[in-house]
């Protein structure tokens, strides 16, 4: 009985490496692979900043939208354009520049 008790495994009674480094190779595509955990993180990330990048290129939009509106059919707004950006007055204005004191 002694001997039947303490059959020999083939393998010298250890265990197979194989599953464990099946195991560990999925683990590590899993995590470090193309579609992996840690980079779908990153792209995750980049999507975030993508987003609020739009948002603002879309109100930027916006407000441009309205200013070319403006500049098409408000004579007010064009004519303090006019002045503020390029030093323009009327006919009937007079100016008066004075030199900077040092």
């Amino acid at each position: 009985m002694g001997n039947s008790a303490q059959t020999s495994r083939p393998d010298g009674g250890r265990l197979s490496l194989w599953p464990l480094a099946v195991v560990a190779l999925i683990l590590g595509f899993a995590l470090f692979g193309d579609r992996g955990i840690l980079h779908m993180l990153k792209l995750s990330g980049q999507k975030a900043t993508l987003a609020q990048e739009l948002t603002e290129f879309e109100a930027q939009n916006e407000e441009l939208r309205i200013e070319i509106a403006a500049l098409r059919s408000d004579r007010r707004y064009i004519e303090r354009i006019a002045r503020t950006e390029l030093g323009m007055v009327r006919d009937d204005e007079l100016v008066f520049q004075f030199a900077e004191r040092k």
